[in-house]
């Protein structure tokens, strides 16, 4: 797969993965979950992926342990008993390949040494603006899904490069766009979309500042509120 497309796919799960984070503030979540129950649970599948990912040398030599001994058993068995086995163990590398094909093409390359920070830190980054301020982290949890995407898409599409400050415009008009629609002043969508852009731009992590400092900033903008349900 090219780089581009590798991107790309990364980008849409991106946003997949921001939408489910809306939830909470679309839907009466059923109980006994509320929202901050239900981002906890994100933290944690998010905190095991990752963990997945940073020992999957150690899985793959596990998973190819465990087949080489189911076929080993197979092999002291009549042919009858064989069957299940060999299903089980064409289950097992399926399954493998499938794993392992998915978390490669997510990762970026210093994910390939350090885990898949970006799915944990996007959902701390989330999960600290709702702490902080929950009238608010929905404009944190918006710039999540759209200025990252959209600054690296365009860079990557227009100027075949990763950041641009063309990208960073892009974002940045995009987002305050969108504030304007959900009913925020001009002047405090573009000082929020601000925020958020430079803390993309600037970031060694930007899945974890842009929710954050973009709620703060509303917060301090006195951006209207918009509660979980």
């Amino acid at each position: 797969m090219s780089t581009t497309w590798r991107e790309i796919y990364r980008k849409i799960v991106h946003v997949a993965l921001s939408l489910l984070l809306f939830a909470p503030f679309y839907f009466k979540l059923p109980p006994p979950l509320n929202p901050y129950s239900y981002y906890s649970l994100g933290l944690f599948l998010a905190a095991f992926i990752n963990s997945v990912v940073v020992k999957k040398d150690k899985l793959t030599l596990e998973i190819n342990a465990l087949r080489d001994e189911l076929h080993r058993f197979a092999e002291s068995i009549g042919d009858i008993a064989k069957m299940p086995i060999s299903i089980l163990e064409e289950i097992l590398t399926d399954f493998h390949s499938f794993v392992e094909k998915q978390l490669s093409l997510l990762e970026r390359d210093y994910e390939k040494r350090e885990g898949y920070v970006g799915l944990l830190y996007g959902i701390i980054g989330a999960t600290s603006s709702l702490l902080v301020d929950p009238s608010h982290a929905f404009y944190g949890i918006v710039a999540l899904a759209v200025v990252d995407v959209l600054a690296s898409m365009s860079s990557l599409l227009i100027w075949n490069k990763g950041k641009t400050m063309g990208g960073e415009a892009i974002a940045f008009l995009s987002f305050a766009i969108i504030l304007m629609s959900l009913g925020v002043p001009v002047l405090q969508s573009i000082l929020v979309s601000a925020v958020a852009t430079l803390s993309e731009y600037f970031s060694p992590e930007d899945n974890l500042t842009v929710p954050f400092f973009t709620t703060i900033a509303a917060f301090i903008l006195k951006l209207p509120e918009r509660h979980p349900l």
